[in-house]
């Protein structure tokens, strides 16, 4: 009998490593497939009047949105769970690569849903160096909550929210840096 049970739970033990090891590799495929599908953004500049909320720094420091007031602000709002977010991360990179020593235009990479430990570990075996941060759902303003994540917004240097995307996009395309320069000159 105990030979059984030995068998019984070898088997269990293989079933579940080949599970998580087949989920892994569909993951990582379908981010694949999504990544090669994504297009820049279709970016038009529509001001509206801005809300201001509170996101926290990974190590718990709140922060205000109308603090950054007189800077360009990409605000990606993501988590590590939504696979076109996962996806689309690589170019939001190349787009704060473009960006990272200019002191006009700051990234807000905003985890909901996820801890900051998470958001750390995830970065690091993503090789990222995005500035992350993270934010309740309840402080998400109402204008924000489109339901669907993705969601980027930008910001002109007078506070105002500008341009609005959902979905997965292709951030590093020239596109999308002629229209953030185009904010940095008004």
């Amino acid at each position: 009998m105990s030979k059984f049970w030995k068998r019984v739970g070898m088997s269990a033990i293989i079933a579940v490593v080949l599970a998580a090891c087949l989920a892994v590799v569909g993951w990582k495929l379908v981010t694949r497939r999504i990544a090669e599908r994504m297009r820049p953004p279709r970016l038009v500049y529509q001001p509206v009047p801005a809300s201001d909320f509170v996101f926290n720094t990974l190590d718990g420091q709140p922060e205000h949105l109308s603090a950054l007031r007189g800077k360009v602000l990409f605000v990606n709002l993501w988590g590590t769970w939504c696979i076109q977010c996962v996806a689309e991360m690589p170019t939001v990179q190349t787009l704060y690569n473009h960006y990272r020593d200019d002191p006009h235009v700051r990234f807000l990479v905003i985890s909901r849903l996820d801890s900051p430990a998470t958001v750390r570990t995830w970065a690091e075996r993503h090789r990222l160096d995005l500035p992350f941060y993270t934010m309740r759902d309840e402080d998400i303003p109402r204008s924000m909550r489109l339901n669907q994540y993705p969601a980027t917004f930008l910001y002109g240097k007078d506070g105002q929210l500008v341009a609005v995307h959902v979905g997965a996009a292709d951030w590093s395309a020239p596109e999308v840096v002629r229209f953030i320069d185009g904010l940095e000159r008004r």
